[in-house]
């Protein structure tokens, strides 16, 4: 299950780095050069899929009902775009009436948008709150990944024009956090907000 509800990446010793960077095998020091994916990092940990499959079981019932309604909104607005599609390509078609029509599918778009969000809210805020945990180890675990592989410069995958799998430090990174954070609680704090910079509560059990 992707998170809904995302919070900030603590990535503050990762550098970022052009392309062609990559094309050295290491830096001036020796040092190794590397790819890191957080949210593969993250999403892989065993905390995160330990606290996305509790999610999934007690949760049920509103994620069903919320794949049901996606679904429908999706079909729903679907429609409306083919509508517009069918009338932009009408010569005839005044401009007022194709102006309304995609004025309403952006009002309904946004509408349903926002049901979708309210609709996700009771099982996106226990995942938010779960990686918020894991995010908090994640700088560390980073360094020891860094550390471990003598790797000296981080780079975004995006940032590259190819690499090996050897030179992807995301698994590493999983097993420093999966080290760092064995578990991760899905019942946030009553005054808990994603993103709201306030202290996660330990995992139970730690």
């Amino acid at each position: 299950m992707k998170p809904l509800l995302t919070t900030a990446l603590a990535a503050a010793s990762i550098a970022l780095l052009p392309a062609a960077a990559f094309g050295q095998a290491t830096t001036p020091s020796g040092a190794g050069v590397a790819v890191f994916d957080p949210d593969a990092a993250i999403g892989n940990s065993g905390a995160f899929q330990a606290a996305s499959a509790q999610i999934q079981a007690s949760y049920k019932t509103q994620i069903t009902a919320f794949q049901t309604r996606q679904a429908a909104l999706q079909g729903e607005l679907n429609g409306l775009r083919t509508e517009i599609d069918t009338l932009q390509k009408n010569p005839g078609t005044p401009k007022a009436t194709l102006d309304a029509k995609v004025n309403a599918f952006q009002s309904r778009g946004q509408a349903a948008q926002a049901e979708l969000q309210r609709l996700a809210l009771p099982f996106a805020k226990p995942q938010a709150y779960a990686r918020e945990q894991i995010e908090a180890k994640l700088e560390l675990a980073v360094k020891n990944a860094m550390t471990a592989k003598r790797i000296g410069i981080l780079i975004r995958p995006e940032a590259t024009w190819a690499v090996q799998p050897a030179s992807d430090l995301s698994a590493d990174v999983t097993t420093q956090l999966n080290a760092l954070v064995p578990s991760a609680s899905i019942t946030p704090p009553a005054n808990w907000q994603p993103g709201g910079g306030q202290q996660a509560s330990p995992p139970a059990g730690r």
